[in-house]
Formats: C-alpha cells, structure tokens, sequence
C-alpha cells in the first residue's frame, strides 16, 4: 500500500477503533515500508505542516487599552469624568482637594488596567508553551527505510518509530509496541507512566470512552519506557494537543471580530469564570446607574439641596 500513488484521506474518525489494515487502506501506507516518499511530499503539500498554529498575539499596550473598554472599566471613568465636571462649576472648583475622588478613581482604574493587561500577556505564553513540548526531528520509515525527518514535515500516514526519551510528534495508532510506557501528564493531568499496546479492544455499548486509548499516543507525551512504532493519523491542530490550542486561542479558522472598530477582540479566549465575572459586573454597573437615576429624580422632585452648600440648584 505503501507503495500506490493513491492519495490518502484527510483523517481517521475513531482510528483507536480500527485494526492496522484499514488505518493502511484509509492513509494509503505500510506498517511495515511507511510512506513513499513521493506519497508524503504530496500529502505534506496538501494538509501543510505538523505544527501548531500561532496567531498574532496583540502588544501590551494594545491589551492595555482593551482593558479600558470593559463596561465597569468605563463606567468608573464616567464617574470619575462627572465628579470632576461637577467641582469644576461649583464653588470649590480652584480647591485641588475637591477633585481627591477622580484621581483616586483614575489611579485604581489604570493600576488594574496594567495588571490585568501584563497578566494576560502572560498567558498568551502558554501556547508557546504547548508548542515547545516537541523536538526538532524524528525517525520514520518511508520507502522501507528509516530516515530522520523534521516534526513539520510529518504527515498523516507516516510509520514513526518511537524510542526512549523521544516526544510523541503527532498522533499515532500504534502498530507495533515493545514494552511502551508514555508521560500523558500534559493531556491528562496523571503523574504516572501508562502503558500502551497495539490491541484492538471492542466497544461495550453505554460504556465510556477512555479518554486516551491505549493503543494509542498523542502529540506531547513523552517516551519514559520501550519502542514501538506508530502510524499517523493525525498532524497539527487535529491533534489532541493541537485541540488545546485551539481552545486557548480561540478558533483560528475564521477572521477575528474587532472590538470599537479597531482593537483585537480577545473574549474568545476568556474562561467561563472571565465571561461570569464580565457579566456579573455589568448587572452590578447597571443596578448602580438605576439607583443613582432614581436619587437623582428624587433629589430634584424634593428640592433637595446639598447641604454644604444649600445655596447650589437642587440637579447639582
């Protein structure tokens, strides 16, 4: 198989539930000659290469200024903006302690504006983490032969040949396996060794389904223990760990939305607890700006005056 001109499909649904020949037939290769090289030259072409995609992270002044667009962020700055219109006709508008509450309202504001802003521009880092839990060349056998290819140049029907302290390239179904252990602790969280093999276990209906087979290794994991050889199925961002980045990043297939016109919007990226927050905090704002209203409406209904100053109209 590894032999025919035949172009291989773009991916295997449930390659962990499929014997080794069909992952030869669907990927067009050998499990025991690999790839042609002609055959991986075209498919290298085609899917491009075996690498995480890394959009363009926005400067930190950028995430600085967005943090000024949030609605409590402008809100504040409302607020602090009337305070200062509000001394600034009455009758203390040369006293420079009258204006103590914007300052203090701007300072606050710009202090979290630059925490948030250098955290986030932290966390943009850990897809630069992701993509350098790999290593630079791996064995893989095309034309019969094993031969060292660069991890981008990997493609879907490659025969990888795993060693001790190798990093998994891509995801792979193992067809051959000699005492393999693997290090999952980056998919999985689990500190311990597992195990793999080359069995194929039937599905039990309503049964669960193990979150990483064993019969196969994913892009990532470390070789702590044996060799074994797998077949590709698959590369880049549809790998397990390229799924990661996705969610990190946020989907990179589509053209991202801006925010005011011109700013990057990055509330594709944020948590379930960032977006919570973001919208307990606009309640909260929009209670405040009700409650003001109404004393407002009410102070002027009364007449009700300030009374360190009662000779000032009763709106101001």
């Amino acid at each position: 198989r590894g032999a025919s001109g035949a172009s291989p499909t773009m991916g295997v649904d449930d390659p962990h539930q499929k014997s080794i020949e069909e992952i030869e037939e669907l990927l067009c290769t050998s499990a025991a000659k690999g790839m042609t090289s002609a055959n991986a030259e075209a498919v290298l072409k085609r899917d491009g290469p075996n690498e995480l995609e890394s959009p363009p992270k926005p400067t930190l002044f950028i995430l600085f200024v967005l943090q000024l667009t949030s609605f409590v962020i402008v809100l504040l700055l409302a607020a602090a903006v009337a305070s200062v219109a509000v001394n600034a006709i009455g009758p203390n508008a040369r006293d420079i302690l009258s204006y103590i509450t914007a300052k203090a309202i701007f300072i606050i504001v710009l202090i979290n504006a630059g925490i948030a802003a250098w955290t986030e521009h932290q966390a943009g880092d850990a897809l630069d983490a992701l993509s350098a839990m790999s290593q630079p060349s791996i064995f893989v056998v095309r034309d019969g032969s094993e031969v060292k290819v660069d991890v981008p140049h990997i493609v879907r029907g490659d025969l990888v040949v795993l060693g001790t302290g190798d990093v998994v390239p891509a995801d792979l179904r193992l067809c051959d396996s000699d005492d393999l252990k693997v290090s999952e602790m980056a998919l999985t969280g689990e500190p311990e060794d597992v195990a793999k093999n080359t069995r194929l276990k039937s599905k039990n209906p309503g049964a669960a389904e193990k979150l990483t087979p064993e019969n196969m290794v994913f892009s990532g994991s470390n070789v702590t223990n044996g060799r074994a050889k797998g077949i590709v199925v698959e590369v880049g961002m549809s790998t397990r760990m390229g799924r990661i980045a996705q969610l990190i990043t946020g989907d990179s297939t589509q053209e991202r939305p801006k925010k005011c016109g011109c700013l990057p919007d990055t509330t594709a990226n944020q948590t379930p607890l960032q977006t919570n927050l973001d919208k307990l905090g606009a309640k909260i704002g929009i209670m405040a700006i009700g409650v003001c209203v109404a004393i407002f409406i009410i102070g002027v209904v009364l007449d009700r005056t300030d009374p360190a100053n009662p000779g000032s109209p009763a709106w101001l």
